[in-house]
């Protein structure tokens, strides 16, 4: 009898979440293999791609979705560069999928192809945390146990998952995924200063805009656009 209870209550956390550990090695807690690759990671987008967040089944859940992805990226050190919005068009799409009837899981995910991926939200669907985990897999992590400190351990009804936000281990691993070769070549992109964004200054009329950095004249005086500011120099005009 307690073989037969400690199976079940193993069963419910296993399905807690959805995505089945079988689909991952054993030894990497990086999900390959039933459509997961490493190298099909988010995190192997340069500068200047996009993911977006698809809600078109009206599930709500999308912003915290949106507040995930970008939590898992500031974790690997990608920044503004790479544009995270609600949409169905970009590198890679997060499609989010209402699930109605009762099911025993929060939510549920697994890759559609390379660059699209299906997130099953359920009527139990728990704000942040549920998001930070769900998103976790999509970036290529599995599940977590033994009594780790991870938002990827929903064990023990998730006694474990440090308030729903990454935990030190979470930072590690995120680390240590991004130490393989397969991310060498975005790396190197990623570390690269990010280019400054200046603003433009109007115009007099209220409607022309000047780059930073223009120059023009009236009455002999000179105006410099500086980051969204006109600096004044009066009478060097030529």
């Amino acid at each position: 009898m307690k073989h037969i209870l400690f199976l079940l209550v193993f069963t419910s956390m296993l399905s807690a979440c959805g995505v089945a550990d079988n689909r991952v090695s054993r030894t990497s807690n990086f999900l390959e293999g039933a459509g997961w690759k490493i190298e099909e990671s988010p995190y192997n987008l340069p500068p200047g791609r996009s993911i977006a967040i698809c809600d078109s089944e009206n599930t709500g859940v999308a912003p915290y979705v949106v507040t995930a992805v970008n939590t898992w990226l500031r974790a690997g050190g990608r920044d503004s560069r790479l544009h995270v919005g609600i949409g169905c068009v970009a590198d890679r799409v997060i499609y989010l999928s209402k699930i109605t009837e009762n099911v025993d899981f929060y939510g549920r995910t697994h890759p559609l192809n390379g660059r699209i991926y299906n997130v099953d939200v359920s009527q139990q669907w728990a704000g942040q945390w549920t998001a930070n985990h769900e998103v976790g897999h999509v970036f290529g992590f599995a599940h977590i146990f033994n009594g780790r400190i991870s938002i990827m351990n929903s064990d023990d009804n998730g006694k474990f998952m440090n308030g729903g936000e990454l935990s030190p281990y979470d930072l590690r691993e995120v680390r240590r995924m991004l130490s393989l070769p397969t991310f060498a070549a975005v790396n190197a992109l990623w570390a690269r200063p990010k280019a400054p964004v200046y603003q433009s200054c109007r115009g007099a009329n209220g409607i022309t805009l000047y780059a930073h950095g223009s120059v023009t004249t009236l009455n002999r005086d000179t105006y410099t656009c500086n980051n969204g500011n006109w600096i004044f120099s009066a009478g060097t005009a030529g």
